[in-house]
């Protein structure tokens, strides 16, 4: 029972570094950017294995939105939402960049 109790102490630990984290990188996004641009990710779909939809909980990608979705309307900055398939990495065919 102790070591499950500490285990408990533990993961709520890292999650509240990790929210804390969110929140401060939100906050700096919104302070130097107007416009910012996200991958529109389904995470729901991305959930496949047991294991593998624990890690994704654990990465709080949903959580992430959410708080940039906020602070972006209590800013009055806009937050656009790319859609997934749209080849973001690929280099300009122009300047390379």
């Amino acid at each position: 029972v102790k070591t499950r109790a500490k285990l408990q102490r533990d993961y709520r630990k890292v999650t509240n570094i990790q929210r804390d984290i969110i929140q401060k990188f939100t906050t700096k996004l919104v302070d130097d950017y107007d416009q910012i641009v996200i991958e529109d990710l389904d995470v729901k779909q991305m959930q496949m294995s047991h294991v593998a939809s624990k890690g994704l909980q654990r990465s709080l990608f949903g959580y992430f939105r959410q708080v940039l979705t906020y602070k972006c309307e209590w800013y009055g900055k806009e937050l656009i939402l790319a859609n997934q398939h749209y080849p973001s990495t690929q280099r300009c065919s122009q300047c390379g960049y």
